[in-house]
């Protein structure tokens, strides 16, 4: 075996001296440990491809660029402390300028792995789940994890310099509670917003209300600010999510999408009532035929009195639609059908009445007069 003091002295005493000898080194030394790189991974690799999970090889493809560059780091250390063993840098030893150099090395080598979990995690596992507050979350999640790494990692990366962190944190402290402050309305909204997608209160699709407003319509999309809404005009109405997280939410589509849907009609008291309920069941039932928008399977139609009105009696209707959306079109449907139906069974539908008591100019009556008010409920 070549003794090492020879091996030294054959590359110093090459053309160009210690500048030869450095290109040497660093070239050998990069290749060889370049290849144990590669050797390495493709053995993970391959030891990787006989497991069902897909962690390992994700794994093995991240880990690839930063084990290469930590391959050419550690090539150039050697050849540097080979050719220059007592030099500095910016006044800083070698080794010193080569270990922070590492550190990074090391810091995107965590970066690499944490983010391989991270996507493995999206792929397999989120997609799997029964929420859906990790697919949507999850990439927020991930970036704010590789920033704490870097962050992390370049805090002690300064301490070990001998940099005194301790201010630098305080600063970067009052620095966040300004930011927070400056964003307070944006911040809760984003709160807000994932609050919405862990507790699911609404999701895509429902048809909602908020109490105390006109903001009614169709889930479009629920963002980090804002939630989406399509209102029956077909316009979008965007609303703050801080604001939905503190109204009171209907949603139509909870628990599912059927919905109870009573109408109301009314007819003479000359009709009688029992007459009048086979009409609306029958009137309900070819609806149902017609539009297939009425479920009776669950809750089946129903009809009764209601109430004495002024000149009738009023009747209630109840039906089960499909959704929100169907009570529309099965009114519309009911209203032609109970015409229908009570026109083929005598049945009346009063106009409004009133009764004009008449006296003459010394206060004596006259009798009175029944008027019905076919053009509108008004004073006689």
């Amino acid at each position: 075996m070549i003794p090492v003091e020879e091996i030294y002295a054959f590359l110093l005493g090459l053309p160009g001296g210690r500048i030869t000898m450095a290109a040497v080194v660093f070239s050998l030394s990069a290749v060889l440990l370049y290849y144990a790189a590669i050797t390495l991974v493709a053995l993970f690799k391959r030891l990787s491809a006989k497991t069902e999970t897909t962690l390992d090889d994700i794994m093995a493809d991240r880990v690839r660029r930063p084990l290469k560059l930590l391959s050419v780091l550690l090539a150039a250390f050697i050849a540097a402390g080979a050719a220059y063993p007592d030099s500095t840098i910016f006044g800083h030893p070698t080794f010193e300028v080569f270990r922070v150099l590492l550190m990074f090395c090391i810091i995107i080598l965590l970066d690499s792995i944490a983010d391989g979990v991270m996507v493995w995690y999206g792929k397999e596992i989120a997609p799997k789940t029964a929420s859906r507050f990790d697919d949507e979350i999850f990439p927020l999640f991930r970036k704010i994890a590789r920033v704490l790494i870097y962050v992390l990692g370049i805090l002690i990366i300064l301490s070990e310099l001998g940099v005194e962190i301790a201010p630098l944190v305080a600063g970067l402290g009052i620095a966040g509670l300004a930011v927070a402050l400056a964003l307070q309305d944006t911040l809760g909204n984003f709160f807000a917003g994932v609050y919405m997608m862990a507790d699911k209160p609404i999701k895509p699709n429902d048809y909602i209300k908020l109490d105390g407003t006109e903001v009614e319509g169709t889930v479009v999309e629920v963002g980090w600010r804002n939630t989406k809404i399509l209102t029956l005009a077909n316009n979008y109405i965007y609303v703050p999510n801080s604001k939905i997280a503190q109204s009171t939410i209907t949603n139509f589509y909870s628990p599912d999408r059927s919905m109870g849907f009573v109408m109301d009609f009314s007819a003479s008291y000359n009709d009688e009532p029992d007459k009048v309920v086979e009409a609306l069941m029958e009137a309900a039932r070819e609806v149902e035929k017609r539009t297939g928008k009425i479920v009776s399977t669950s809750v089946p139609p129903w009809a009764r009195p209601d109430t004495f009105g002024e000149s009738s009696i009023n009747y209630k209707v109840g039906v089960r639609v499909l959704t929100y959306t169907d009570r529309f079109p099965v009114r519309g449907e009911m209203i032609k059908e109970v015409y229908k139906q009570f026109r083929a069974r005598g049945i009346t539908i009063p106009f409004p009445a009133r009764t004009v008591y008449l006296k003459d100019s010394k206060g004596n009556d006259l009798g009175s007069v029944e008027v019905n008010l076919k053009k509108g409920r008004r004073g006689a």
